[in-house]
């Protein structure tokens, strides 16, 4: 008697996950993602049942979904504090080298620690870094995204965020660092900020009595003019001298990783999904290219189930990168391993609360989403957890590329699509 009852409850278990992916095929077939590039996979995260999926083995750009990976790469391989710089003291000077901490002075953190480490010393001041060294744009880039404020450069010692802040103040321009004002004029023929592509020349539009806004606009990076704006700053001189990193060098530590995570995150930083590549070469001793340390990360044992994606750059500005639904499911699956959940809900943007989900507002009263999402131009992706209005979970990640509308419509479709999940589960549970 017992085995038949057990055989029932098999039946009705295997029959309500029918009934429930049966309910998904046919949203999707309503749906605009049946009709575009789109590819999707959805496990449940206790059991890890594929519930539905769709193309899960085709390769999409990922966008920001990118960062996913560089976020499950320096939780694992960087210490929970910052490295800030490495240093090394002779009789008569201090040498410093960038090891690419993006916080140092950048107003969002209160990292100074390297100008007070430098204050502190009575020796000559050195910075060591080189030029050429790290490529300051990732291969597969727009080119003609140079003027945005997420295409800021990168280098080994980020300073401001690597970005020069103009606000708007009655009918003057106020511009941080100070140092890039003399670099800036009026420009009767330009409506928003434009900077020479080649130089740090900046245009600014005439101001009306009384306007007021800001803009943030990237600077050209180099050796030289990180070590003037630390003599600005210092108001005492340093010098720009490129020595190879000795092996004697010593690390600083400040500042909690999280930190970084958090703008990573939900805000979506690219420069700081960039320099943690940096970051982890330098602690790694992997080198600093990001071509370098993504190919010492893939070839770590721990790594290998990420063996046939194509991944270029930390924050998936690149349209070369190349990853399917199913791999960053199981990116998922591993942070979810990895990081306990308290702190993981923290650091994933939540719907209708924080980040890039925070305007994110679900049909399903109770149901919530903790995800990362991606997008430029013909593309919205979206990986993380959704969690019905009872409290069952989903791991998924939905793709879209090579949509010919509105990003906002393919964003649109794909958090509907998941509201399928809730009214699923309630009728066959």
């Amino acid at each position: 008697m017992r085995k038949y009852r057990l055989l029932g409850y098999l039946w009705i278990s295997l029959w309500g996950w029918s009934c429930s992916r049966v309910q998904l095929q046919r949203a999707f077939n309503h749906s605009s993602l049946s009709k575009q590039a789109s590819g999707i996979y959805i496990q449940e995260l206790e059991s890890q049942k594929v519930v539905f999926e769709h193309q899960a083995d085709h390769f999409f750009m990922p966008a920001s979904n990118a960062k996913l990976l560089t976020f499950l790469m320096a939780n694992r391989y960087l210490p929970t504090t910052i490295p800030n710089f490495k240093y090394q003291e002779s009789a008569d000077s201090l040498f410093v080298w960038g090891v690419g901490d993006p916080s140092f002075l950048d107003p969002r953190f209160q990292n100074k620690a390297l100008l007070d480490f430098m204050r502190a010393s009575k020796k000559i001041l050195v910075l060591a870094d080189s030029d050429g060294q790290i490529p300051p744009f990732g291969s597969g880039w727009a080119w003609d995204d140079f003027n945005d404020d997420y295409s800021a450069e990168i280098n080994s010692l980020p300073m401001y965020g690597n970005l020069v802040r103009f606000s708007a103040k009655k009918d003057k321009w106020a511009v941080f660092p100070s140092r890039f004002s003399t670099n800036a004029q009026a420009n009767q023929a330009t409506k928003y900020i434009q900077r020479d592509r080649l130089a740090n020349q900046f245009a600014l539009p005439l101001l009306a009595s009384g306007k007021t806004g800001s803009q943030q606009i990237p600077f050209l990076t180099s050796a030289k003019l990180s070590a003037d704006l630390l003599s600005d700053t210092l108001h005492r001189a340093v010098i720009s001298q490129a020595r190879p990193l000795s092996a004697q060098a010593k690390t600083f530590y400040s500042g909690a990783l999280d930190s970084l995570f958090v703008p990573l995150l939900h805000d979506s930083d690219n420069l700081i999904a960039e320099q943690l590549l940096i970051m982890i070469g330098s602690e790694k001793s992997w080198g600093r290219h990001a071509t370098e340390v993504i190919k010492s990360l893939l070839n770590q044992p721990e790594n290998s189930f990420l063996k046939e994606i194509k991944w270029v750059d930390g924050s998936g500005l690149s349209r070369y990168n190349l990853v399917r639904p199913k791999d960053l499911v199981q990116v998922m699956q591993k942070i979810i391993d990895e990081v306990p959940s308290e702190r993981l809900s923290k650091l994933l943007p939540e719907s209708g609360k924080s980040g890039t989900m925070k305007n994110v507002n679900l049909g399903n009263q109770g149901a919530k989403i903790w995800a990362k999402s991606g997008s430029f131009s013909n593309t919205y992706d979206l990986t993380g957890i959704y969690q019905t209005a009872e409290g069952k979970k989903y791991v998924f990640s939905m793709m879209t590329n090579l949509a010919n509308q509105p990003v906002s419509a393919s964003k649109k479709a794909l958090i509907e699509f998941l509201g399928t999940l809730d009214k699923s589960h309630t009728k066959t549970r």
